[in-house]
């Protein structure tokens, strides 16, 4: 098998289109990293470009990954296990120092397993996720109150909600991973990407657009402050943010749920998100 890196993203992105697109849906998180790179290559750190890799075989890919520092090392969707294998010898022969891996549920898998027999490392199962499409919206989770694009003026408000986010669905984020999301945060206030629910003046819940496939938008970040919960905002910003993404010509939405939370897990299958793959998230830990 042959391993290419790549410093032009277009370039990447052009390589890889045809492969990820035969499975937008379980590769919607790759594509969404992509589209946000090629606005600007430093999205997600000012200082450290992304590593972007291909692995293939008689020029046919057969893996996709890539790591935006200082998160976690990402890797497509494919049913040849084989390619996770030589993912990981490249990244040992580089000695690439990474602080965990992202990706289909049985890929990630034999990736920890791998890791491990080439590395001192101790790792912890982060989060156990299900990505799930959305083509039509249950018109009952609409509801009545109005969503509306966050402005600057309330960015204080919605960085306090974005911490507590952080602190309730990634505990165990890094100082430096909080930094890039707080950035991330600004960028999707002046892109108008993120909307909030009201009532008035009232501010009940919040959801963003956090990136894009060629025929879908990703939803994520959905919070409700807790003494607002169990009314029915996040159901309803859900609905009504998927709903807007459908209108603007979008033929799907997508979303990832925590599957520790089954709350969460029927809130969006009522919206009508359905499963599509099951997606683990490891923390590495050296020792």
């Amino acid at each position: 098998m042959e391993v290419n890196y790549f410093s032009d993203v277009n370039e990447f992105y052009n390589s890889v289109f045809p492969f990820l697109i035969t499975h937008e849906a379980e590769n919607n998180l790759l594509f969404g990293i992509l589209n946000a790179l090629k606005q600007d290559i430093h999205t997600y750190s000012p200082e450290v470009s992304p590593r972007l890799i291909i692995i293939s075989e008689n020029a046919k890919i057969e893996l996709v990954s890539l790591r935006t520092p200082p998160y976690n090392q990402v890797i497509s969707y494919t049913d040849n296990l084989e390619t996770v294998s030589i993912l990981v010898d490249t990244l040992v022969h580089k000695d690439s120092d990474i602080p965990g891996i992202f990706g289909f549920k049985e890929g990630a898998t034999e990736f920890v397993k791998l890791w491990q027999e080439r590395r001192t490392t101790d790792v912890s199962l982060e989060m156990h996720e299900r990505f799930h499409r959305l083509i039509r919206v249950n018109p009952s989770a609409i509801g009545s109150h109005s969503l509306e694009i966050a402005t600057q003026q309330e960015y204080k408000l919605i960085s306090e909600w974005n911490n507590e986010f952080l602190k309730e669905a990634l505990p165990n984020s890094s100082a430096s991973e909080i930094a890039s999301n707080q950035t991330r945060l600004k960028q999707l206030i002046q892109q108008q990407s993120i909307f909030l629910l009201k009532a008035g003046n009232q501010i009940l819940s919040m959801a963003r657009k956090s990136g894009e496939t060629p025929n879908g938008q990703i939803i994520s970040g959905v919070y409700t402050p807790s003494d607002k919960r169990k009314r029915g905002y996040g159901t309803e910003v859900v609905a009504k943010l998927s709903q807007l993404a459908l209108n603007e010509g979008k033929k799907f939405c997508f979303l990832s749920t925590d599957l520790a939370n089954p709350t969460s897990n029927k809130i969006y299958y009522n919206i009508g998100y359905r499963p599509v793959i099951d997606i683990d998230v490891w923390r590495f830990h050296n020792i």
